[in-house]
C-alpha cells in the first residue's frame, strides 16, 4: 500500500493528513500562535486541492476509486476479517470510554453543555413544554436556547433509558463508521488497504478521547463529528433520500457547512438538473418537517438565538477567571485558528476585534464558495461532482474554524473527519 501510493503521487496526501493529526491534536500550538493554525490550514487546504493536479496529470481510474459502482474483489472472507476488525476496535473503545465516564462525570463545573441539554431540551420534551421557549441563566442572560434540533434530540433515548448521555455520540460515531466500512468494502481490492481505510476514522475517534479527554467528556461534538462522516459517504451515494439525510443532520446541529451547499447544488446543473432538484426538495421537506413543530411552539424562536454565544465570545476574548491580568486569552491562543491574530494585531477594543474577525469568517468563506462555483466548471472534464462536492466541502470547513471567533478544541474536529473521507475515495 505504501508503494502504491509512492507510485501514484498519493504520499503528499497521506503527509498532509499526518500533519493535520500532529498539529490539531499531538503537536498543538508547538510553534506558536501564528506558524501552528497555519501548518494546519495550510495541511487541511492541500488534502482538497491536491487531488486536482493528480486527476489532472493522470488517469483518474488507477489513483481513485470515483465512481458509486462496486468496483471491489475482496472475498467474503477478508470482508468478514474486516467487520471482526472494527468490531473489536469498538469494543475496545466503548471499555476505554466507559473508563473515561467515570473519571469524567458530567458536572456544570466544568462545562454546561450536557446538563443544558437536559434541563433545558429534555425535561422539556418529555414535559410536553415548549422547547425552544426563552430560558433564563447559565451565564447567558435571558434568550432563546440555540442548540439545534440534531444537536440534543437523540439524547432523548439516554435520557429515557437512564443512560450516561455520553454514550450516543459515541453511537452515532460507531454507525456513521460502520457505513463508511461498507462502502469501503465495496470498493476495495486488497485486505490490507481496507483494514487501514477501516481503522482511520476509529483513530481518529480514539485520538480524539485520548488526547482530549476532557473535551470528549463535556462536548457533543463527537456526535456531529459522526454526521459530517455520514454526509461524506452519502455524497456518493446515488439516492435522493440518502444524500438529503446526509445534508439534514449537520444543517440542524452546526451548520458550519452553509457555504459550501450552494456549491454542491448548483455544479448539478445543467446535466443532473433532475437530482437538483430531487435532493433539493427531499432537503427542504425534511428541514421543514422537523423544524415546523419548533417554529408553531415558538414562532419568535429565532430572535435571540445567538444572543448567548456573543456573549460567550466577548468571556473568551477577555481570558479566563483562573488566568493572571494580562495574561493572552486562552481559547485564542491555542494555535487552532486566526483569531489570535487579530487579538493580537488588529487595532480596537475587544468587540471591535470580534467584529473584524467575523466579517473575515464571512467574506473569506463567501469569495471561496464563487471560485468554487468557477473552478468546477474547469476541471468538471476530468474529476466527477461527486468527489469535487466532497473536496469543495473540506475547503469550506478548513476555511470557517480557521476564522472561527471561538476557536474551541472540539469545533476543529469537524473538519478532520473530512479527510478521512478523502483518503477512501
Amino acid at each position: 500500500m505504501v508503494e502504491h501510493a509512492r507510485k501514484n503521487k498519493l504520499w503528499p496526501l497521506y503527509l498532509a493528513f499526518v500533519l493535520e493529526v500532529l498539529f490539531l491534536f499531538y503537536k498543538k500550538g508547538e510553534f506558536g500562535f501564528i506558524i501552528s493554525p497555519l501548518i494546519l490550514v495550510l495541511s487541511g487546504l492541500f488534502l482538497a486541492i491536491w487531488p486536482f493536479f493528480i486527476l489532472k496529470n493522470a488517469q483518474a481510474e488507477s489513483l481513485f476509486y470515483l465512481n458509486n459502482q462496486e468496483i471491489g474483489t475482496l472475498h467474503s472472507k477478508d470482508k468478514s476479517i474486516v467487520w471482526s476488525v472494527f468490531i473489536g476496535i469498538t469494543a475496545l473503545l466503548a471499555w476505554l470510554i466507559s473508563g473515561y465516564m467515570r473519571q469524567f462525570p458530567i458536572d456544570i463545573k466544568h462545562s454546561d453543555i450536557l446538563p443544558f441539554i437536559e434541563e433545558v431540551f429534555l425535561k422539556r420534551t418529555y414535559a410536553s413544554e415548549p422547547i425552544y421557549a426563552e430560558v433564563d441563566g447559565y451565564g447567558y442572560g435571558k434568550g432563546t436556547p440555540s442548540y439545534l434540533p440534531f444537536q440534543w434530540v437523540f439524547f432523548l433515548v439516554s435520557f429515557g433509558l437512564n443512560l450516561d448521555h455520553r454514550w450516543v455520540p459515541f453511537s452515532i460515531f460507531i454507525l456513521a463508521s460502520a457505513l463508511y466500512t461498507w462502502q469501503v468494502l465495496k470498493m476495495a481490492t486488497e485486505l490490507k488497504h481496507a483494514l487501514f481505510l477501516t481503522i482511520l476514522p476509529l483513530f481518529i475517534l480514539f485520538t480524539i478521547y485520548f488526547e482530549n479527554t476532557s473535551d470528549a467528556m463535556h462536548t457533543v461534538e463527537i456526535l456531529v463529528l459522526g454526521y459530517y462522516l455520514f454526509l461524506g459517504v452519502s455524497l456518493f451515494s446515488n439516492s435522493v433520500w440518502v444524500q438529503s439525510l446526509g445534508m439534514l443532520f449537520p444543517l440542524l446541529s452546526r451548520y458550519a457547512f452553509v457555504f459550501w451547499l450552494p456549491v454542491h447544488f448548483i455544479n448539478m446543473v445543467p446535466k443532473e438538473t433532475k437530482r437538483f432538484f430531487g435532493i433539493g426538495f427531499a432537503l427542504l421537506f425534511l428541514v421543514v418537517l422537523v423544524m415546523l413543530p419548533f417554529i408553531m411552539q415558538t414562532p419568535n424562536m429565532f430572535n435571540t438565538f445567538n444572543n448567548g454565544y456573543e456573549k460567550a465570545a466577548l468571556g473568551e476574548w477577555s481570558g479566563q477567571s483562573w488566568q493572571q491580568p494580562g495574561d493572552k486569552p486562552f481559547q485564542l491562543y491555542r494555535g487552532l485558528g486566526f483569531a489570535s491574530w487579530y487579538y493580537e494585531f488588529y487595532a480596537g477594543t475587544l468587540a471591535e476585534k470580534i467584529g473584524a474577525l467575523k466579517q473575515s469568517l464571512f467574506i473569506v468563506s463567501g469569495l471561496a464558495m464563487l471560485v468554487l462555483l468557477a473552478v468546477y466548471r474547469l476541471v468538471e472534464k476530468y474529476i466527477p461532482r461527486s468527489l469535487y462536492s466532497l473536496l469543495a466541502l473540506k475547503i469550506s470547513l478548513t476555511l470557517f474554524y480557521a476564522f472561527m471567533i471561538i476557536p474551541y478544541n472540539y469545533l476543529n474536529w469537524v473538519s478532520i473527519i473530512i479527510s478521512v473521507v478523502i483518503l477512501s475515495r
